[in-house]
């Protein structure tokens, strides 16, 4: 028998180390897979199905509730089934997609393909959780978010000029010529706008080949029933069919309180990210290609926000990092609300930028603690049930931010920037809540294990080491 550091330090050399590469590889390639997704194929949809487009929000939030279903499967079939059904279905939507020109079969596969790919974002949490010791699991969450961001961001920009470059090609014309085409759509028509959609296509097609990959890694994956239960038995397995008496655990002030604040500040987020573009071009008039420009830095804040998660967590702390970024974007927030009080031209455009790039960077500073402390909140077999209540309640925020866009806020221009004022007071008042609630019992979550309190989920996975390879 190990004790509990010895049973750890063994785990993470061994098969769930192997696991965790590998998750790597497919996170990757699934962040190329949206870099062409959220990019070319929304193109795509807007020359083949543009009430897929008006109505994404909608469908979006469809695929959210479907996704509640799918995470409550890991339970019962574990991450390698998952893994192996995923990237299939993918492909087939997608393939389904460019064969078709029936809206709606059109916007029945992009929901589903949404439910395929957004998989991949809950199952890693819940893998790092059992595969790696705890205090490291904030580094490894940046190291995985980092890779996804870093192969969608790259995909974005080479399917761009993919579609530019495959156009050309078809039409026999030059890149440049076809660059200069693509930024006119509404002026093509017959063979030169068969020949644009048929360039989508090409570019879509290069995401199936990035699915199928995906499917590849996950065969080398070898997973265990105690991986993601906490018993291995027929009658543990038969417990995962949805039973409110089974889920009484979450039932609690601690997820409760959590998932208040994950609507207050998604409702905040919901309301003001999307609508960047629009409010820098419609509502301070900076020109398209510099907020183009502003949009691609926020990215690479992003990247700068991941990487300083693990050390923001060692100094502060889980909880007070995450108060504490919230905090700091809520100034932001009201900044960006008076940006007409900035100046104007280049000098408005300089300062919009250097705002939403701290903006960025900060929010998303907290994003890999974040993902650590949802998954300490439960035990492993709540992990799945507690993923598809997150993706519930975000399917629901969506909604309700749809509507309160639609018919209260966005009536008039101004509407924009008094979206920054709301979002800023959400983030302040979420982030006192969680302060108070949840910092006594969560903030110390760096701690090694063996200076932790050992719960029953530990005894399951310490006693079950000395069978792993």
């Amino acid at each position: 028998m190990h004790s509990a550091g010895q049973a750890v330090d063994f785990q993470w050399g061994g098969r769930q180390k192997r696991n965790v590469i590998l998750y790597l590889w497919i996170y990757g390639l699934l962040g190329a897979v949206t870099g062409i997704t959220n990019n070319a194929m929304m193109s795509y949809y807007q020359i083949v199905a543009p009430k897929l487009v008006t109505g994404y929000n909608l469908y979006g939030a469809i695929g959210s509730i479907l996704l509640t279903g799918v995470i409550m499967l890991i339970h019962r079939w574990g991450f390698k089934k998952i893994l192996l059904i995923a990237p299939p279905i993918t492909v087939i939507t997608l393939v389904v997609s460019i064969m078709t020109t029936n809206v709606p079969l059109i916007i029945i596969m992009s929901i589903i393909s949404g439910v395929s790919i957004g998989i991949y974002d809950f199952l890693y949490p819940i893998m790092f959780a059992v595969y790696i010791p705890r205090e490291r699991q904030t580094r490894w969450m940046t190291y995985v978010m980092i890779d996804n961001l870093l192969w969608q961001s790259v995909l974005t920009f080479l399917g761009g000029k993919a579609v530019v470059y495959f156009f050309g090609k078809l039409q026999g014309i030059s890149y440049s010529q076809a660059s200069v085409l693509s930024a006119h759509q509404e002026t093509m028509h017959g063979t030169m706008l068969a020949h644009y959609t048929t360039a989508y296509k090409d570019v879509i097609l290069i995401a199936v080949v990035l699915a199928a990959l995906a499917f590849l890694f996950a065969l080398a994956i070898k997973d265990r029933p105690v991986d993601y239960r906490m018993t291995a038995s027929a009658q543990a397995a038969q417990k995962t069919k949805w039973n409110l008496q089974n889920y009484r655990a979450l039932a609690n002030k601690t997820v409760f309180m959590w998932l208040l604040y994950m609507v207050l500040v998604g409702f905040g987020a919901s309301i003001v990210v999307p609508y960047i573009p629009i409010y820098l071009n419609n509502y301070l008039h900076i020109a398209r290609g510099i907020t183009a420009t502003i949009n691609t830095i926020q990215t690479a804040a992003m990247f700068v926000g991941y990487m300083a998660a693990p050390f923001l967590e060692r100094k502060l702390g889980t909880i007070v990092s995450i108060v504490a970024t919230m905090l700091m974007c809520t100034p932001l927030m009201i900044i960006m609300a008076n940006g007409r009080l900035l100046g104007s031209g280049m000098m408005l455009a300089v300062i919009v930028c250097i705002v939403l790039f701290l903006r960025s960077g900060i929010a998303n500073a907290a994003m890999p603690v974040q993902q650590t402390l949802q998954m300490a909140m439960v035990d492993k077999d709540h992990r799945p049930a507690f993923s598809a209540i997150l993706s519930l309640v975000s399917a629901i925020t969506g909604i309700l931010s749809g509507l309160f866009c639609t018919f209260v806020l966005f009536t008039s221009l101004e509407g924009y920037a008094v979206a920054y004022y709301i979002a800023g007071g959400l983030y302040l008042i979420g982030s006192i809540f969680i302060l108070i609630v949840l910092k006594k019992k969560y903030n110390d979550l760096t701690r090694p294990v063996t200076q932790q309190a050992t719960t029953q989920e530990e005894i399951v996975e310490n006693q079950s080491v000395v069978t792993d390879d």
